[in-house]
Parts: C-alpha cells; sequence; structure tokens
C-alpha cells in the first residue's frame, strides 16, 4: 500500500552498546555493511557494537579499528566517508539506545497512527464516485466492509466470475435460489430476507425494497433525525456485517444460524458496539432489548 513499513525504524545509538556497528542502520538509511561494503570485507569483527569501537575517555571519544588488513585505494575512500559521518552524529552517552519510528516526528510508534494511515489507504478519498462512508458506533472493520459492499469488492462467486475465476457455480452459496451478487447475498437471498424482517420488527421500523443503497447510505433513515440517524444505521450495518460473516461461515465450515439466533446476535454485537461508543445518548440493555426506537430520535 506504499507504506514502507519495516524501513521506517531507525535506530537512534545513545551509549551504544545494544546496535551492532555494521549490521544496523542506525548512522545513515541502510546498514553499514551495505554502504560501505569494502570497509566491511577488511573489518576483522563484523558483530561489533558502536561502543566497541567508540572509547571514552574524560567526555572525549577515540574510534578505535580492527582491520584484517591495511586500507588502501577505494576501501581507505570509504574509510574517509565513514569518518566524515561519524563525525557528524552526535552520541548521548548516558542514554540507552533506542528504536525511533520516523512516520511520526517524536519517534514513538502507536498502532494508532499506523491504522490511520492503512485506512487512508484502503479508504482513499477518491472512490470513483462513491463516497466513503464512515459511521464511529460501529468497529472500522463494518465500516470497510461497508464501503467494499457498495464498491462490489466482496468476493461473492458473481464477482469471482467476472474476474475471470472458473467456479462450478455461480449459484446462491446459502440458498441456491438465484446468481450471488451482493446484492442478493445480503439482502435477497430466501436465508437472510427473514433475518432483515426479523430486525426491522424488533427496531419498529418498515421497509420496502431493502439493498445495498437504503441499508448502507441511509435512505431508510429519511425520517430520522440527529443521533438516531446513526444509531439505525449502525444496526443496519451491523445486520449486514454478520450476515457477511454467517455467510463465510456457511461456505468455509458448513455453520448456519437460524434467523432467532441471528436477531439475538444482532441484538447483541449492536448493543456492545453502539453502547460503548454513543456519547450523546445514553443507550441501556433493557430498553435496548425491547424498545430500541427510543434511540432512533
Amino acid at each position: 500500500m506504499g507504506i514502507d513499513f519495516c524501513n521506517s525504524f531507525k535506530k537512534t545509538v545513545g551509549n551504544g552498546k545494544n546496535t551492532i556497528f555494521w549490521k544496523e542502520p542506525w548512522l545513515c538509511d541502510m546498514p553499514l555493511e551495505a554502504k560501505f561494503s569494502r570497509l566491511f570485507r577488511a573489518e576483522s569483527t563484523p558483530t561489533a557494537t558502536v561502543a566497541d569501537r567508540l572509547q571514552w575517555m574524560n567526555s572525549a571519544s577515540k574510534w578505535t579499528w580492527s582491520w584484517t588488513r591495511q586500507l588502501r585505494g577505494r576501501t581507505l575512500a570509504e574509510f574517509d566517508t565513514l569518518m566524515h559521518l561519524l563525525d557528524g552524529y552526535e552520541f548521548k552517552v548516558d542514554n540507552m539506545d533506542r528504536w525511533s519510528w520516523s512516520m511520526v516526528s517524536n519517534g514513538h510508534f502507536t498502532t494508532k497512527v499506523l491504522s490511520d494511515a492503512l485506512q487512508s489507504k484502503i479508504l482513499p478519498s477518491n472512490t470513483s464516485g462513491i463516497e466513503t462512508l464512515r459511521n464511529n458506533l460501529v468497529p472500522k472493520k463494518v465500516g470497510i466492509f461497508v464501503w467494499r459492499a457498495l464498491k462490489g469488492r466482496l468476493p461473492v462467486l458473481f464477482e469471482l466470475d467476472k474476474r475471470g475465476i472458473d467456479l462450478h457455480s455461480i449459484r446462491c452459496s446459502l440458498g441456491d435460489d438465484d446468481t450471488e451478487t451482493i446484492q442478493h447475498s445480503l439482502f435477497h437471498c430466501s436465508k437472510n430476507v427473514e433475518i432483515w424482517e426479523r430486525v426491522q420488527n424488533w427496531c419498529g421500523i418498515k421497509t420496502t425494497n431493502l439493498d445495498l443503497s437504503c441499508a448502507f447510505r441511509g435512505e431508510s433513515s429519511s425520517q430520522m433525525s440527529g443521533e438516531g440517524v446513526k444509531v439505525w444505521q449502525a444496526v443496519e450495518w451491523t445486520c449486514g456485517y454478520l450476515i457477511w460473516k454467517n455467510m463465510n461461515q456457511k461456505v468455509f465450515k458448513n455453520v448456519c444460524w437460524t434467523p432467532p439466533v441471528a436477531l439475538n446476535e444482532i441484538q447483541v454485537k449492536s448493543y456492545e458496539w453502539i453502547s460503548k461508543r454513543c456519547k450523546t445518548v445514553k443507550i441501556d440493555w433493557h430498553n435496548w432489548l425491547i424498545n430500541p426506537q427510543k434511540f432512533f430520535v
């Protein structure tokens, strides 16, 4: 995705005791054995640390070397270049050696920064006419699932067939009642229609002609306002995500849920996600179970 993760870390040398002089990228963007290959071949101790080569006496430093042969020609030229780099390096001998991360100014690695960088690659701003939808009441993985569904990037049999994958059949893996498109798999499959009906009955919301745009773009919430729109959308996204997850369970493990079990899991999972993330409305389990409508206004 264009993120050079491995090379985004650099060793910051303090006292040099935990840094291999030749084999770690501490002085430049590559190990010194690669940058100064001739000089490295003349080294008698390839695994020497920086502290082994740098001696300190009364706050003054001196480089000590151990060569297998006398340096001359190109090898001597490499040595002069190396010494020029070393003279410009600021050592902090009172500190331990540590890794720093170039993707942030303070050098501290966090999974959040990496996650945000990956998300910006997975969900680019230019999506060929389909805007990136976000709902902070559900995990990012659910938002990515919705985006992929709207872009036609879920690996249903119809999409796989379009991409030249040889399949025995493109009939629905669940109900075998029509071509397995994204639209059919998530909304129109006979195995999933009842699940959507149960969710809508539980929430007291009726939607005709339920499809991708209606459920995932919020068209079914046109009569709502404020936070209620996001809450209902989060329920629909949760329902679609769990239906897709169950479809994969059926295909790969031959495990299939029943509509009552499906409704229960959707109720539990949507409550777990939404109640923890919703800052403006306190959602309690009892009302969520028997009267979720109150949270859609």
